[in-house]
C-alpha cells in the first residue's frame, strides 16, 4: 500500500500538472536540473552549480527539449513568454526569492512551484535549503536560516527521525495563477545566516531511470511548438 501511495504522489507531482496545462501552451521548467517536467518546451538550469546545491548524485539532464544554460533570477525571457512555469525545489535553495519568485511572475502567467515543506526541513535540514518554506493559505512564507538553528537541528535530528512516517505531506504544492503571494522572513545579519555547506564534487553519477520515463511520457504525449520569439 505504500508503495502504491507513493507512486501516486509521484504522479501529481510531476506527472499531473502537464496534463492541466493547456495544449497549445508554452511551459518553461525552471531549475530542471535531473529531474525535468515532462510537459516543458524549455528547460532552465545553471550547469556550473556545484555539487553542493544537488542532493542526486544524478547528472542535469540537458537532452530531453531545449536546454538554456542560465541562473534564476537572471532570465533570458520576454515578459509573459509562458503560459505556464514549473519550478520544483528551486527556491529553497536560491539566496533571494523576493527576485526569483518576481523574475517566475515576469515571464510567466501562472505556474507550479513545489518545495520542501518547512516542517520536514526542521526534522531533517538540508545542508543546501537556505530557507524554512511554510504555506500560509495560499502564501509561502520564508524563514531564512541561521547557522547556529542549522547546527542545533543537525544535532538533534536523529531523535525525530522516526515523524517522517508522520508527514502524510512532505512538500508544498502550490498552483497559482497571476501573482504568487508570498512573505519573507529575514531579521538575520549576514555573518549569521546559514550557506550551503560544500561538498565532494566527485560524488559518482548514477543512471537514472527518471529520464527514461521521462522521455517515453514526451513520445506519447509532448506536441512540438514554435519557440521564436521567445527571448529578449
Amino acid at each position: 500500500m505504500k508503495f502504491i501511495s507513493k507512486i501516486i504522489y509521484f504522479y501529481k507531482r510531476k506527472i499531473q500538472p502537464g496534463f492541466l496545462i493547456g495544449g497549445n501552451e508554452l511551459v518553461v521548467d525552471i531549475g530542471s536540473g535531473d529531474k525535468p517536467f515532462w510537459r516543458a518546451d524549455i528547460f532552465f538550469d545553471n550547469l556550473s552549480l556545484g555539487n553542493e546545491q544537488r542532493i542526486s548524485t544524478m547528472e542535469t539532464i540537458t537532452d530531453l527539449g531545449l536546454f538554456i544554460d542560465g541562473n534564476l533570477p537572471n532570465t533570458p525571457f520576454k515578459d509573459k513568454a509562458f503560459g505556464f512555469s514549473f519550478c520544483s525545489h528551486l527556491l529553497e535553495h536560491v539566496d533571494d526569492p523576493d527576485l526569483a519568485i518576481k523574475e517566475i511572475m515576469r515571464i510567466s502567467k501562472k505556474g507550479y512551484i513545489e518545495v520542501p515543506n518547512g516542517i520536514l526541513d526542521t526534522i531533517s535540514p538540508f545542508r543546501s535549503h537556505l530557507w524554512f518554506i511554510f504555506l500560509n493559505g495560499n502564501k509561502l512564507v520564508f524563514v531564512r536560516k541561521s547557522k547556529k538553528m542549522h547546527e542545533t537541528l543537525i544535532n538533534n535530528g536523529a531523535n525525530f527521525h522516526y515523524l517522517f512516517k508522520k508527514i502524510k505531506n512532505p512538500f508544498i504544492r502550490l498552483y497559482w495563477e497571476g501573482v504568487i503571494e508570498y512573505e519573507i522572513i529575514d531579521d538575520l545579519d549576514d555573518s549569521d545566516k546559514f550557506t550551503t555547506i560544500q561538498k565532494d564534487d566527485s560524488l559518482p553519477r548514477k543512471n537514472d531511470p527518471y529520464k527514461f520515463i521521462m522521455k517515453i511520457i514526451r513520445k506519447i504525449f509532448y506536441k512540438k511548438k514554435d519557440l521564436k520569439g521567445l527571448l529578449k
